[in-house]
């Protein structure tokens, strides 16, 4: 079995293909959380305060535009809402992925569920109660999210984001099989799980 060195600990190319897997399983789960918070936002404004589909992404795009976007909401300034969501998602999802790789959870449905709970709270927590307010208020002199969206509306979403990494599991596990070159199929009498039941990755 091929390894490397690094900080004085062998690594082995199985490591590699774990944590690629790992690293590409949670941003893949991040992004189907960012739909699905999307959807939560879209859902609960169209239905509870009629407005239009794309209203949702107006608090999401004042980081970025302040008022002008919900004065005059252009399509490139939703689009920039759009990307701006997603890069966010993206680094709680690279969050994910080390918390998921150090507590060998990446297998675990269970695991993924508690960990992506977390994460989804602390989103809510670090990115809309700690860093928004004072944020805004000095881009844009007020704190538009706050304004525009009610905090239960936001908590569903973050949590509905957070327990969409239920899906990275099953994304880690056909990831992690190309890359640590086990892409053949396995035979019906041997389950699934147990084709990783290898001490290498232990």
């Amino acid at each position: 079995m091929q390894s490397t060195r690094v900080g004085g600990a062998p690594v082995t190319t199985t490591d590699y293909a774990r944590i690629s897997a790992t690293l590409l399983s949670s941003f893949l789960a991040a992004m189907v959380g960012g739909a699905v918070m999307a959807v939560v936002m879209i859902v609960a404004f169209t239905v509870f305060q009629r407005t239009d589909l794309l209203f949702a992404l107006r608090p999401i795009g004042a980081y970025l535009f302040g008022d002008a976007i919900l004065l005059g909401p252009t399509p490139m300034m939703y689009v920039g809402a759009v990307a701006f969501h997603f890069g966010i998602c993206a680094l709680w999802g690279f969050l994910f992925a080390i918390a998921a790789s150090v507590l060998r959870v990446e297998r675990s449905t269970g695991g993924a569920v508690l960990l992506g709970v977390i994460i989804g709270l602390a989103s809510q927590i670090i990115d809309i109660n700690l860093v928004t307010p004072p944020l805004l208020f000095g881009l844009w002199g007020h704190d538009i999210w706050t304004e525009m969206v009610p905090p239960l509306y936001s908590w569903l979403a973050h949590v509905a984001f957070g327990l969409s990494f239920a899906v990275a599991p099953a994304l880690f596990r056909p990831l992690w099989r190309r890359f640590g070159g086990r892409d053949e199929e396995l035979p019906e009498s041997v389950p699934e799980e147990n084709a990783f039941d290898d001490p290498r990755i232990r």
